[in-house]
């Protein structure tokens, strides 16, 4: 699998487009998510993807945004690439980017309660109460 890995700045029009259209294929059109998507974090986030088009997906946020953790979201994987690994795939390269840009850092995510055990078999724990984001119930997952 060929990751890439790139600050917002870096992205080239192309791969910012394939990025967003793939969020917007998934969470709105998929999955009706009634929330905003750009939030104003994607600037000062990492963008780690793969495939052309991109078909799989997430954002890393570093703790000097956040405050004290890494955080990983906006996980997606196209529909014609789901079942075959690729999120979790996608997952353990995220969470081995984190690792090494920010060691001390806990990693949190927050992950839509139906993928509670994805999350789980992946290391994460919950640590939190359900809460709705954009319609869908979620959990705040971590992971040291």
């Amino acid at each position: 699998m060929n990751w890439t890995i790139k600050p917002f700045a870096d992205l080239s029009p192309l791969e910012l487009y394939q990025c967003l259209r793939l969020r917007e294929q998934v969470f709105f059109l998929e999955q009706r998510v009634d929330c905003e998507d750009l939030d104003d974090i994607d600037q000062h986030s990492l963008h780690l993807y793969s495939g052309e088009p991109v078909d799989v997906y997430c954002r890393l946020i570093g703790p000097e945004v956040t405050g004290h953790y890494a955080k990983i979201g906006r996980v997606v994987v196209a529909r014609y690439q789901r079942g075959t690994g690729l999120g979790k795939a996608v997952m353990r390269q995220a969470i081995v980017e984190c690792k090494q840009r920010w060691p001390e850092a806990p990693i949190k995510i927050g992950a839509q309660a139906y993928l509670q055990r994805f999350y789980e078999e992946l290391g994460f724990s919950v640590c939190g109460d359900e809460f709705d984001e954009g319609g869908i119930p979620h959990y705040p997952m971590l992971i040291n």
